[in-house]
């Protein structure tokens, strides 16, 4: 004999039918959840797009400025760099005028005057000098 067919009747239809309902609702939620999450990440990725566009537009001319900063750092320097030669010249050119008129050129250096104005004269030379009394200007024998 045959074997027997296996027919569902219409109750296991009914709960195979509440099944794929129940499964089909469940996928479907699953999907509408998954859409909007993807909307989400489409708007996320538009603005982090054009957040990037506008951020790549300031590139460009911050990298100009920083090229001409440099630029004009390194003109400075070398400016700088002639000036100092200049002055170094200059040094030498009055050092050797000095030296000219019989002028030590040590001579020319000198203390500052002190800013009270109440010293005596003796008291303003002992002041320049470094000294606090006249016995310390003797010569030592």
């Amino acid at each position: 004999m045959p074997d027997k067919i296996n027919i569902p009747d219409q109750e296991d239809i009914l709960a195979i039918n509440e099944r794929l309902t129940a499964d089909n609702q469940r996928l479907t939620a699953e999907l509408t959840a998954a859409t909007d999450l993807l909307e989400t990440a489409q708007q996320q990725t538009a603005a982090a797009s054009q957040r990037a566009d506008q951020l790549a537009g300031r590139i460009g001319p911050l990298e100009t400025a920083a090229k001409v900063a440099g630029e004009e750092l390194t003109r400075l320097k070398a400016e700088n760099a002639q000036l100092t030669a200049k002055m170094a010249d200059f040094n030498t050119a009055v050092a050797a005028e000095v030296q000219k008129l019989g002028l030590r050129p040590k001579a020319a250096d000198h203390k500052e005057a002190p800013a009270q104005t109440d010293l005596t004269p003796t008291q303003r030379v002992l002041a320049v000098k470094g000294v606090g009394s006249l016995a310390e200007l003797r010569p030592q024998s």
